[in-house]
């Protein structure tokens, strides 16, 4: 590859969503647009139309179920759970009569029926206060455009794509992504998407490279242009020099290198001081690529159950999580796995998807919801017990603000072990924990602490309640500090009362599966850490390069800082004099407050 002629290297910076590095040309991939218009019709054709409408969503059925099987025989991946809930969304009886409902009504054409009826489940469905919840809003577009494809006659096949290019578009649709893997790009770019998305999720499993959160791309990029796209440290790359495609091309074989050697361990990571550190995996939709990357590390930290939950609101029933807790605790193996509870919002059920809380985050939701909505609460605590017959498992109990909602969650998970003793159903003994994520539950963490086996620290939503801000809205992010004060004395609270009460914590919000913040966890006393599989090569080859005694002088240098930019300062000038080799220049010119 030749560097681009007298055009100097630009960077910019994204978010890195599928772990990679390519290097190739520039090739747009042009969004699927409906450009749908209105077209009156009269009484008699209005059936006509209806029929028309349902041989399109036939058509649209058999053309997902054969982009799943298509994609299923060539690689283990969670193809055929994404394309279900795409199948799901095609099948919705509420859709179905919405768009039916729309032509009838209006007499108006399928295809504006369904662009009308598409942008209302759309905008429902990004008002959800769970962002993993929100980010599935492009599944029903991804949907939509492939139903109005078939209604008006065009395609919805992916344009050639020369092997090796960087492929760039304002998003990328799981279907794109599927056909994209058969040619072979070097990298991918998108101006949407977030690390939950399924289209990141389909990357990963791909081994495809991808960056997002770079806008305006058209304007910044032309066809041809020769890109890097590095995603491990999150950047664009645009006519990089020969230095650095060099060190990009070093840095790859490295990568692999490690991604193969993790492979290989089992077991805590040991700090050059010998001191053990526990690895283990959050895990969000169960799909079976994942569930054989858990032999890599001692169990399941953190299962979000509520990714059981279908896009329509529906509870699985108990013999439907009995079925996916065994198949969890299955690949975890002797580490076991945790269960959190549901951790939804009254608006993501059946029967209450109308119901508007003036602040959902502060509102009817995770133990609050399980407590007063308790049938939906004891069926799951029965397939969890039922599944610990078997199965080293513990259950995490959410957003906990203090003892009582511990005792009486306990009480419930007691009083259905002998209600199935009763039955003379096998049952199990299952460990408790609680997330540790809001002020009243730090402040009463060793009160807490007397009631369970174990603590779980969730760093995401513990940093959004402590600094009252909102960690998905733009216009505060500035205020989202992950490094304030007030963060590192909650944390040290927290690992103090855990050690005084003989009980472990495992943390396992973004901060453990950080490079940057993991000497600060380890510091603080964190010895357990779950994160997202993918993260795990990076976080162990770093945490065997650390001593405990570093660490913890890095935390009693930060521990006595008035602000959330003096912590990050001093952190920088520590990494730099004590660990540059495993704190690139990039890494410490970021901002991580």
């Amino acid at each position: 590859m030749i560097q681009g002629a007298n055009k100097p290297e630009r960077r910019l910076d994204a978010l890195a969503v599928s772990r990679g590095i390519g290097v190739g040309r520039v090739q747009f991939l042009q969004d699927v647009s409906e450009h749908t218009q209105r077209v009156e019709l009269t009484s008699s054709q209005i059936e006509t139309e209806i029929q028309r409408f349902g041989t399109a969503l036939r058509n649209c059925s058999a053309q997902l179920k054969s982009l799943a099987a298509d994609a299923q025989t060539e690689s283990d991946v969670p193809v055929s759970s994404i394309f279900g809930i795409h199948l799901l969304i095609l099948e919705e009886p509420a859709f179905i009569e919405a768009v039916e409902s729309h032509i009838r009504r209006e007499k108006v054409n399928a295809e504006w029926a369904v662009s009308e009826a598409a942008s209302r489940f759309i905008a429902k469905q990004k008002a959800v206060d769970d962002p993993r919840f929100r980010e599935k809003s492009v599944d029903i577009e991804d949907v939509s455009f492939r139903l109005l494809s078939h209604l008006n006659g065009s395609s919805l096949t992916t344009p050639a794509v020369i092997q090796g290019a960087v492929v760039v578009a304002r998003r990328f649709s799981p279907s794109s992504i599927v056909d994209l893997r058969k040619r072979r790009p070097a990298a991918l770019i998108s101006e949407k998407g977030g690390w939950t998305s399924h289209s990141s999720i389909l990357a990963r499993e791909f081994e495809l490279p991808m960056i997002s959160g770079i806008g305006n791309l058209s304007e910044i990029l032309s066809h041809g242009d020769q890109v890097a796209v590095d995603a491990v440290e999150g950047q664009l790359i645009i006519e990089p020099s020969i230095e650095t495609l060099e060190h990009l091309r070093a840095n790859t074989s490295s990568i692999s290198e490690r991604g193969r050697a993790d492979l290989d361990h089992v077991g805590p990571v040991t700090m050059i001081d010998d001191t053990p550190i526990i690895i283990r995996a959050n895990v969000d939709i169960p799909d079976s690529n994942d569930l054989k990357k858990l032999g890599a590390v001692q169990g399941v930290g953190l299962f979000r159950s509520e990714s059981l939950i279908s896009r329509s609101g529906s509870l699985p029933s108990e013999e439907d999580q009995l079925r996916e807790y065994l198949r969890v605790a299955k690949a975890a193996g002797d580490g076991g796995v945790n269960i959190r509870t549901f951790d939804v919002g009254i608006d993501l059920l059946r029967g209450h998807a109308l119901m508007q809380e003036m602040n959902p985050s502060l509102g009817l939701r995770s133990i609050r919801l399980s407590l007063t909505q308790e049938q939906y609460f004891r069926t799951q605590i029965r397939a969890i017990l039922r599944a610990a017959e078997a199965y080293n498992i513990g259950i995490i109990l959410p957003m906990i603000s203090g003892v009582n909602e511990v005792v009486r969650s306990t009480a419930i998970i007691n009083e259905e072990r002998s209600l199935l003793a009763t039955k003379q159903i096998p049952s199990g003994d299952v460990r408790i924990g609680t997330m540790i994520e809001v002020p009243s539950a730090v402040l009463t963490v060793r009160e807490i602490a007397k009631h369970v086996d174990f603590l779980c620290l969730g760093t995401n939503d513990l940093v959004q309640y402590l600094l009252a801000v909102d960690r998905d809205n733009e216009a505060v992010a500035e205020w989202y500090q992950t490094l304030h004060p007030a963060v590192i004395r909650s944390l040290r609270l927290i690992f103090i009362s855990a050690k005084a009460a003989g009980k472990p914590v495992i943390a396992c919000g973004e901060m453990a599966g950080s490079a940057f913040y993991v000497p600060i966890l380890i510091g603080l006393g964190a010895r357990e850490l779950s994160m997202n599989i993918h993260f795990t090569p990076q976080i162990r080859e770093l945490i065997s390069c650390l001593s405990l005694s570093k660490c913890k002088e890095l935390v009693r240098r930060i521990q006595v800082k008035s602000t959330a930019e003096e912590i990050e300062a001093s952190v920088r000038e520590f990494y730099h004099a004590t660990w540059p080799e495993l704190f690139p220049k990039k890494t410490l010119n970021d901002k991580h407050l």
